[in-house]
């Protein structure tokens, strides 16, 4: 038997050699630290460089032209302020989210308004240290909670509407737009529109004559697709 390389080596009664690697693998519960470890100084080095450039690109300008509703400090200090709240907020709201996924195996909306919270939080802590008032952490930790839901909430919306645009144009036609809702309540999107039934309208709670009008239509374009 021998060892090289980190590698132990054993020969077989036949002389061949089998290797089996030292090394240990990286288990479930060290990789989620690696990644939270990683997102968080990732969060906050991309949270400073953005910090400093609204410091010094936008903040600092803006206090030249409004003196009496801003400071007049030099533009290194407003990229040195901005780059340490920056760093703060992005480098909790990466870690937490990290942290948050391997809690709960998702991203989902739960999970975006925590990291978010906690995000709001560390800019509380960045911008008054510990010092400062809870009510002023707490209310920017809701703020921030509040307003990355609201942003989820509207893209969530925006990705579901895109699965149902045919089927929008379908009820448009036949006026019926009030059911939309139920065909995205029974998750009847564009593509199951050439399979559907009287019984599956039935089961999303659509009246017969609806039903009737919405199978004719879409009965009498599959004829016209199957001519072409």
């Amino acid at each position: 038997m021998a060892i090289m390389g980190g590698e132990e080596r054993r020969v077989t009664s036949g002389g061949d050699t089998m290797e089996h690697s030292s090394r240990k693998e990286i288990s479930p519960t060290q990789y989620k630290v690696i990644e939270t470890v990683f997102m968080t100084a990732f969060g906050g080095v991309s949270g400073a460089v953005l910090g400093g450039i609204v410091g010094t690109v936008i903040m600092a300008p803006m206090a030249r032209r409004y003196p009496r509703a801003l400071a007049a400090l030099r533009r290194t200090q407003y990229a040195r302020s901005y780059a340490l709240e920056g760093s703060a907020v992005l480098a909790a709201w990466f870690g937490i989210e990290s942290i948050m996924r391997g809690i709960r195996g998702k991203d989902d909306l739960t999970s975006d308004m925590v990291s978010s919270s906690g995000g709001g939080l560390a800019y509380s802590f960045a911008m008054k240290g510990l010092k400062g008032q809870p009510a002023h952490a707490l209310f920017n930790s809701a703020y921030y909670a509040a307003f990355s839901g609201t942003i989820e909430t509207i893209k969530s919306r925006n990705a579901q509407d895109a699965f149902y645009t045919e089927t929008r144009a379908v009820l448009s036609k036949l006026r019926l737009e009030e059911y939309e809702k139920n065909f995205k309540k029974g998750h009847l999107t564009d593509p199951t529109l050439p399979l559907l039934t009287d019984s599956v309208l039935q089961e999303v709670n659509i009246p017969p004559g609806p039903r009737l009008l919405i199978l004719d239509h879409i009965q009498r374009y599959n004829k016209m697709v199957n001519r072409k």
